[in-house]
């Protein structure tokens, strides 16, 4: 069976990517909060433009990583106790950026960083907030597994619990007294960030009278709102993650916003209506945040969105070339296709797993008339995401070569089944496809417009994973990720070294690979010399001794 191929099936479920709709209207600038007296160790990092960073955004900058949000070193993985789980929070990019701004020894930064007593971030205990997915033996069909079974209400002795209450703070945090400079909540959308002072929602419990399948996206950024924000409770209905953000008179400041706003759109089948869905609508909110932190004192960096629908999250249905099934630096498909899942399986021959494609697509009108062939616009062809393929292929299984329908709910796809209801969350028709990558692009031009309107240092995501995807050695983002480890990482494809286990947040390495190119960005438009960060290093875990902090990125193959 193919190692690289089988580790599709571990992500189970689509992380802190969705909310409810947030309250209309926002809040003056006119009255700052004055920062909090204390500062920590790291609470300046240089001088001038670099004398105050914060960062803004959602789990994207928070750090987030296979579907959990953990800060702790100490936390053995709940099926072998002899494995440590590896914390996300400390390898994201704004922390890698953190690091190589602060004038320091690049160890002690990072020493600085997983310190409770030092580190810029909310960090959380184990067993991390949300369903974290963590190794499973050798040999597993599903390599990766839930760190938590069950309703993670009860399944952790009330941790994730705890995080929906201002109360539980120092229950799900490491440090409750340091100055938080990362404010990025996971979950939230532009709207939310600038607008909404607490979670919508106070409990894990389902909120009564929510449709089905809205109950899976109405969480949001209910569960970690207040580990991220307790610390600023105190500016009570003055409290928005862009005030916070503020309120510690940055003068640097990194905005990353409008994921949740495409994400909970395509969670939901399309029925979260509380983003951020036009040009106008995402320009309006990007302005807010970016003026918000101006007004404040902060040189500002924004990033852009990739096209979701590109990411390894989703399996594309169209028959590719077999060449396209190869996930290696040397040839990179441009989507990720259930038909080299399913041949990659072993548990298909490629005839038959194309009669199953086949049969799927006609099934969840996944193709249009004409077809759906390599390479044509996510509006020709349909998807299956990373669950929907797991629990169809989990089904097989277990009920003799027989396929579900996937508009079937629990987990054994017992009825009553509700026609549409997995739209989303299993399968994506080219028609809805054709709706997020329009979203996809409305938010992009608008956060392309505020950034250009307000002069900031502009990061153009996008086109770094184009290029990537491209597997066109002539392109420079394509030549930066295979000359991490010629020959053998890296790239977007599922478990090839840029992506962690939920196939959507990044990697140690992606997340590094994203700060290289902040860094530039921000010494070209503000001419500092922040160090360049060694991604190779990253990638290695060689950039400090302390194997606690500094270890080979699990998310890639060595």
């Amino acid at each position: 069976m193919n190692g690289t191929v089988k580790k599709i099936f571990a992500f189970a479920a689509l992380a802190a990517i969705c909310a409810c709709s947030a309250p209309s209207g926002g809040t003056s600038n006119s009255t700052l909060p004055a920062a909090p007296s204390t500062m920590h160790r790291n609470g300046s990092v240089g001088r001038g433009v670099l004398s105050s960073i914060v960062g803004v955004g959602d789990s994207l900058t928070a750090g987030y990583q296979a579907g959990g949000f953990l800060g702790a070193t100490d936390f053995k993985d709940p099926l072998d106790k002899s494995q440590l789980v590896r914390p996300g929070q400390e390898n994201g990019w704004w922390a890698d950026l953190f690091e190589m701004a602060s004038g320091l020894p690049e160890a002690t930064a990072i020493n600085d960083m997983y310190d409770p007593a030092t580190s810029p971030l909310p960090l959380i205990k184990a067993p991390a907030l949300n369903n974290l997915l963590v190794p499973t033996a050798p040999g597993s069909l599903a390599p990766f597994g839930l760190s938590k079974s069950g309703n993670t209400c009860t399944a952790d002795g009330g941790f994730n619990a705890a995080g929906y209450l201002i109360s539980g703070v120092a229950t799900v945090r490491m440090n409750t007294s340091n100055v938080v400079r990362d404010v990025a909540v996971p979950g939230i959308t532009a709207h939310e960030a600038n607008t909404i002072s607490e979670p919508q929602n106070n409990t894990c419990e389902p909120i009564p009278g929510i449709p089905g399948l809205l109950a899976a996206v109405v969480d949001g950024e209910a569960s970690t709102f207040w580990p991220v924000l307790g610390s600023f409770a105190h500016m009570g209905s003055n409290l928005t993650e862009v005030r916070a953000a503020a309120s510690l008179h940055p003068t640097l400041a990194t905005v990353w916003l409008g994921a949740n706003d495409v994400l909970k759109y395509m969670g939901s089948g399309g029925r979260f209506v509380g983003g951020d869905n036009t040009v106008a609508q995402m320009k309006a909110d990007e302005l807010n945040a970016i003026q918000t932190l101006k007004y404040a004192g902060a040189k500002t960096v924004v990033l852009n969105l990739p096209d979701v629908l590109r990411t390894p999250y989703f399996l594309n249905m169209a028959i590719p070339k077999r060449s396209a099934c190869t996930a290696s630096p040397a040839h990179t498909p441009v989507q990720t296709y259930a038909f080299c899942v399913l041949v990659g399986l072993g548990l298909f021959t490629p005839a038959q797993a194309k009669t199953t494609i086949e049969q799927f697509a006609t099934a969840y009108h996944l193709t249009t008339p004409n077809g759906c062939k390599p390479g044509t616009v996510a509006t020709a062809c349909g998807y299956l995401t990373l669950p929907g393929a797991l629990d169809a292929l989990n089904y097989y299984l277990a009920h003799s070569s027989t396929f579900p329908n996937l508009d079937c709910s629990g987990p054994n796809f017992t009825k009553p089944c509700v026609a549409g209801s997995g739209i989303g969350s299993y399968y994506i028709t080219p028609q809805f496809a054709g709706k997020i990558q329009q979203l996809n692009d409305n938010v992009n031009t608008g956060i392309g417009e505020a950034a250009t309107y307000t002069q900031s240092a502009f990061i153009d995501v996008r086109a770094i994973f184009d290029g990537i995807l491209s597997g066109d050695p002539s392109n420079q983002y394509f030549a930066k990720a295979i000359s991490i480890n010629p020959g053998k990482c890296c790239t977007l494809a599922s478990a090839q070294g840029l992506v962690s286990f939920d196939g959507l947040h990044p990697s140690n390495t992606g997340y590094a690979l994203i700060a290289y190119y902040v860094i530039k960005s921000i010494n070209q438009r503000y001419g500092q010399h922040i160090r360049e960060i060694n991604v190779s290093a990253a990638y290695a875990g060689t950039r400090c001794s302390n194997k606690l902090e500094c270890f080979p990125d699990v998310y890639a193959p060595h």
